[in-house]
């Protein structure tokens, strides 16, 4: 069978028309196969489930996936979607790599719609270069997820395997949204992006990470630039989903739009004993005024 295919929404003569009928023909293969898929130009209006490991994704020209999911969705069982069944792609496996590629939850503002994932990253060794992750509210969960909700109700999903632990890396890949943008658990590196917080009725959090203690780290942002809509409100870096949340900030452009205090703890004061917020070497629009409980480190120090 083909480890090498082509996708194209409009050409007979590419290997499919769908990245999931892609996807399909790639599953048949064992996992320690390399494989690569290569799409076209176009808007591809899916939602995908790839279970893929040592897989490569390459768009050439532009290349956007579409979703319009959101967790206030009721299904046709009556129950609500939730956060967790609302991405517009899901990535599960091993060693994989996405360029140039564009994914985009367009549900709208979450005061409306509530939660809508663009990018569910459940996945190990996994590389996104050039690639824009569009939404509003939850944009991009990295997994792995807490065991069980803050209410003590278990998530609701695709099928997982158990996964304690995520290597992530973000470059050169523009990431947008509102609330909690950039969220979960996951060892995760985001080299060289732009972070844009979009327009929003209400304050904004770029981050919610969920790190378990034993893990040394969870999300670094280096040399990014933390930018904003010109009308966009006063947003926090972030914000711990669990206690021992464990986020860095390091050689940022930071813009204007950052509160002083750059840091929220979710209105539980518990959460500063043990959230683990840095801030190392970045520049800043404004002044800075950070609580004794972030840590801020400068070139000086």
């Amino acid at each position: 069978m083909k480890t090498e295919i082509v996708i194209d929404p409009i050409s007979r003569k590419a290997d499919y028309q769908t990245i999931q009928a892609g996807i399909a023909h790639l599953s048949s293969l064992p996992n320690y196969v390399k494989k690569t898929m290569i799409i076209r130009e176009g808007v591809y209006h899916e939602y995908i489930e790839c279970r893929l490991s040592n897989f490569q994704m390459f768009g050439q020209g532009e290349v956007k996936i579409v979703g319009c999911r959101f967790a206030k969705q009721t299904l046709s069982s009556g129950e609500a979607r939730e956060t967790f069944r609302t991405a517009t792609l899901f990535l599960e496996g091993e060693n994989i790599r996405l360029e140039n590629i564009q994914i985009i939850n367009n549900a709208g503002a979450g005061e409306q719609v509530g939660q809508a994932v663009a990018l569910f990253n459940y996945a190990h060794q996994v590389q996104l270069i050039n690639c824009r992750l569009c939404g509003q509210q939850d944009t991009l969960c990295t997994g792995p997820l807490p065991p069980i909700q803050k209410d003590g109700r278990p998530f609701f999903t695709p099928v997982l395997k158990e996964r304690k632990y995520c290597r992530q890396s973000y470059e050169r890949c523009w990431i947008e949204g509102t609330v909690d943008f950039i969220f979960g658990g996951a060892d995760a590196l985001f080299d060289r992006c732009f972070i844009h917080s979009l327009v929003s009725s209400s304050n904004g959090y770029i981050t919610a990470a969920s790190t378990v203690k034993e893990q040394e780290r969870g999300f670094l942002f280096f040399r990014c630039a933390i930018i904003a809509d010109y009308e966009a409100p006063s947003i926090y870096l972030g914000r711990p989903w669990r206690p021992y949340a464990q986020v860095t900030f390091e050689e940022c452009d930071v813009g204007a739009h950052v509160y002083q205090s750059g840091w929220h703890d979710w209105d539980e004061k518990q959460n500063r004993q043990t959230a683990r917020f840095y801030e190392k070497n970045n520049r800043y629009q404004r002044g800075i005024c950070r609580e004794s409980w972030v840590t801020v480190e400068t070139e000086v120090d």
